[in-house]
């Protein structure tokens, strides 16, 4: 308890500073609403919550200047080549809709393939082999949606 008043008095003060440095107007009642409300929360979580809001779910989150992946979709390049593996595997049916493939930055390539029915396991497993053999790909690094 008697750490929850001490940061509610910084709160207070750091209040008191941002008001003395921001002038009168729109700035300094936007930051006048935003700490009260900031004050109000921290209160409530201490009071009910005891505290225990977590906040270190932004610590989970990727972060986007370390992450790189490019994606290219065969249905925008090469049409024909999805119309050939329909007419090879199931007698020219429309069956796969689109397949795109995923480079990291790493260059794991990484294929998704969007169907239009439904298959079994075993033609499942059998695209995923066909795919494999073609981009020269692991079978695990296709997705079949």
């Amino acid at each position: 308890m008697k750490n929850t008043i001490i940061n509610i008095l910084i709160l207070i003060l750091m209040f008191n500073i941002i008001m003395i440095i921001f002038p009168e107007g729109k700035t300094q009642k936007f930051c006048r609403i935003s700490i009260k409300i900031f004050i109000m929360i921290y209160i409530l979580d201490n009071i009910f919550l005891n505290g225990s809001i977590d906040v270190s779910i932004l610590d989970n989150m990727p972060s986007n200047s370390s992450y790189y992946e490019r994606e290219v979709s065969i249905q925008n390049v090469d049409q024909k080549f999805i119309d050939s593996l329909n007419k090879d595997n199931y007698q020219g049916e429309e069956v796969i809709e689109s397949i795109s493939l995923s480079f990291t930055e790493s260059m794991d390539i990484n294929a998704e393939v969007t169907l239009n029915k439904l298959l079994s396991i075993d033609e499942v497993n059998e695209l995923k082999k066909d795919i494999a053999d073609i981009f020269q790909i692991s079978s695990d690094n296709i997705d079949i949606k």
